[in-house]
């Protein structure tokens, strides 16, 4: 689903695109090079590589796979782009041994509660290059600067992109529509964090929010990140979008992984 002139809507949940359990996922087209922006838990990448046709490109010509953060549902496909098609994953230093070891505080708890299919078995990955914070990744004629705000992980990396005069941000699970923010009850989730980290994102002009889940942004984004901000700094907490996204883990996706 293309959302702007280098920009696709490959794989999410929401939007229907791939498996209920899968974050939004994003193709950017470099013209050279293509990448993606988080790979869904594992169960989708058929579906992911299905729409990357569908929109024109070729999975084999993926070489990037981003990660915004190591929680499962975000990096879970990785090793399947990286086998089939030799794309190297990419995640923040502080994420890295967590994709390598499935160390993911989420995968014991969303088990408990039976978010997942009985039968999934997840798979760690290989990391090929870690980023940190200010660093720049390249997809042929597009560029990627990374800005690591801790908050709903330590790991937690946004991207800044330039597109047409237009200025996009891959949240991640840091910020979305409404300026909600992602906030859990889960190791490495810190309102500390948050408080002090949210203000890099402040001054950015941001035009396209383009979150992990939910609904993404093609104008005024930046209003959206500065209500978090605001919020952040009053005595009031933010909502967080995983307690008004509840009622679809409890009502709505385990209806569908049980048919």
């Amino acid at each position: 689903m293309r959302i702007t002139t280098h920009i696709y809507v490959v794989g999410s949940e929401q939007f229907g695109l791939s498996h209920p359990l899968d974050c939004n996922c994003y193709l950017i087209d470099g013209g050279t090079d293509l990448a993606l922006i988080d790979a869904g838990l594992g169960l989708g990448v058929e579906d992911i590589c299905a729409h990357v046709r569908r929109d024109g490109f070729d999975p084999a010509r993926i070489s990037k796979v981003i990660i915004t953060h190591a929680h499962l549902g975000h990096w879970g496909g990785a090793p399947h782009f990286r086998d089939m098609y030799g794309a190297k994953v990419w995640v923040s230093t502080l994420g890295a041994e967590r994709l390598r070891t499935l160390n993911d505080p989420g995968l014991g708890m969303n088990r408990r509660f039976n978010r997942y299919p009985q039968d999934f078995i997840p798979r760690p990955c290989p990391v090929d290059g870690e980023i940190r914070d200010g660093d720049r990744l390249v997809i042929g004629a597009i560029e990627l600067q990374a800005i690591h705000v801790q908050g709903h992980t330590k790991d937690s990396i946004c991207f800044l992109m330039s597109e047409d005069g237009n200025r996009a941000l891959f949240s991640g699970d840091t910020v979305f529509y409404g300026g909600r923010i992602g906030l859990l009850n889960m190791e490495g989730c810190d309102l500390d964090d948050y408080r002090r980290d949210i203000h890099k994102l402040a001054d950015l002009s941001i035009d396209m929010l383009l979150p992990g889940h939910g609904v993404f942004v093609l104008s005024r984004g930046q209003k959206h990140i500065n209500r978090a901000i605001r919020k952040l700094s009053d005595f009031v907490l933010p909502e967080s979008f995983f307690e008004m996204n509840e009622f679809m883990w409890d009502r709505e996706y385990l209806q569908i992984l049980n048919q």
